[in-house]
């Protein structure tokens, strides 16, 4: 495989754990009719970004993994568990691969699932 094809392919995966896609998450959540799931998500991605606001770490390790833990809980699926579980390993693999910062990938990840927890936890 080119290198070429490789960082591409990275970028991709890094997308994943992006601003756009969270926001098509929160859409289809929105769409489930069920307040308490989406209020959850809204809530994790709020402290999300407004930490984010405050101490700049990786919003794309954080995002990712929150999109992760609720679309996890909705589908509910062990398959589903483990492709989208190897897909976010491969997002934070890329992410090192592209050479971005080890120590605020690692911060987002943290920030990512202290808010995933709160809001988890808060409805």
């Amino acid at each position: 495989m080119k290198k070429e094809t490789i960082k591409e392919t990275a970028r991709d995966l890094i997308a994943l754990g992006g601003v756009p896609f969270f926001l098509l998450v929160l859409i289809r959540i929105s769409l489930l009719e069920n307040l308490n799931f989406l209020l959850q998500f809204i809530i994790s991605g709020g402290i999300f970004i407004l930490i984010f606001i405050f101490l700049r770490q990786n919003i794309y390790s954080g995002l990712g993994l929150i999109s992760l833990f609720f679309t996890v809980l909705y589908y509910n699926n062990i398959k589903y568990t483990i492709f989208g579980s190897l897909v976010y390993l491969f997002l934070i693999a890329s992410l090192f691969y592209l050479g971005y910062d080890k120590k605020k990938i690692i911060f987002g990840l943290l920030i990512g699932a202290f808010s995933c927890l709160v809001g988890y936890y808060f409805i």
